[in-house]
C-alpha cells in the first residue's frame, strides 16, 4: 500500500466508526415517540403503592375495573404515607382541602394519562393552594379497590408539607 494512501484509509475509517452512531442519533431525536416510562414523574412516595393490577368483573349491568393490591400495598392501608405530585383541582377555587394528587404532570399534553397507581384522591386538614408546581402531603392510606371512578387510593387527613 502506498504511503500516501494510509491518511486517507485512517480517515476513512474513523469517519465510519463515528458517523453511523451520529446518524442514528440523529434518527432518534426526529422520530422518537416518548415511552410512558420516559416521561418525568414525581417519584416520592410513588413506588411505595405501584403494587396494583386492575381486573376486570362482573356487575349487574356489564364489567367494570377493580384493583387488585399487592401485600405490600395491602399493608399500607391505615398508614401514614408522604406523596408528592400534582393537583389536579375538583373545585374551581384558588386554595382547596379536597383534590387529587397525580405523578404526572397533568400540564403535560404529551403525557399518556394516568394510570390506576398515578392517581390518588387527598383530602387536607387545611386548604393547599392549586399550583402547577409539585406539593408534598402527608396523609392516612385509606384504599377502595371496588371504586366506581376508579380512584383505588385515598389520602385522608393529610397535612401539606412546607417548603424549605
Amino acid at each position: 500500500m502506498p504511503p500516501s494512501r494510509l491518511p486517507f484509509l485512517l480517515t476513512a475509517a474513523m469517519l465510519s466508526a463515528f458517523m453511523p452512531g451520529a446518524a442514528r442519533a440523529l434518527r432518534l431525536e426526529k422520530t422518537a415517540i416518548p415511552k410512558a416510562q420516559d416521561i418525568p414523574r414525581a417519584t416520592l412516595g410513588w413506588d411505595k403503592i405501584a403494587d396494583v393490577k386492575e381486573i376486570e368483573v362482573k356487575v349487574k349491568n356489564g364489567t367494570r375495573l377493580r384493583a387488585v393490591f399487592g401485600p405490600k400495598v395491602q399493608g399500607m392501608a391505615g398508614q401514614s404515607l408522604t406523596l408528592g405530585g400534582y393537583i389536579i383541582p375538583l373545585e374551581q377555587t384558588e386554595r382547596s382541602t379536597h383534590f387529587l394528587l397525580s405523578a404526572l404532570a397533568p400540564s403535560c399534553p404529551f403525557c399518556p394519562p394516568p394510570g390506576a397507581a398515578d392517581v390518588v384522591e387527598v383530602r387536607t386538614t387545611e386548604p393547599v393552594t392549586v399550583t402547577y408546581d409539585m406539593v408534598v402531603v402527608t396523609g392516612t392510606v385509606r384504599l377502595t379497590p371496588d371504586d366506581e371512578n376508579c380512584l383505588y387510593y385515598h389520602l385522608d387527613g393529610a397535612k401539606p408539607q412546607t417548603k424549605g
